[in-house]
């Protein structure tokens, strides 16, 4: 059965972008910015720091950073517009 792997997005940041290949052994890339010179990569959650550490040592790569969309609260609630007017009275 198939099994759901926590992921987490890194964004690295990057002097070129002729060495995006070289990431691909490190995660999955989603997307590469050409005019911004950075690359959006899933890593394993298990992962992330020893891979984040590895990056920052490579000599093209700029800088690491860490999406935070994980810490954000995606449950949402739309007010109705009954509520709308209990507040206004």
């Amino acid at each position: 059965m198939f099994k759901k792997v926590e992921r987490q997005a890194l964004y690295v940041w990057m002097y070129s972008l002729k060495w995006r290949k070289k990431l691909q052994r490190y995660g999955t890339i989603y997307y590469t910015s050409p005019k911004m010179k950075y690359v959006m990569m899933y890593v394993n959650s298990n992962r992330v720091a020893e891979v984040r550490k590895e990056l920052n040592s490579k000599n093209y790569v700029k800088r690491v950073s860490l999406a935070h969309r994980k810490e954000l609260d995606e449950h949402f609630v739309l007010k109705s517009s009954e509520s709308k007017r209990e507040e206004k009275e």
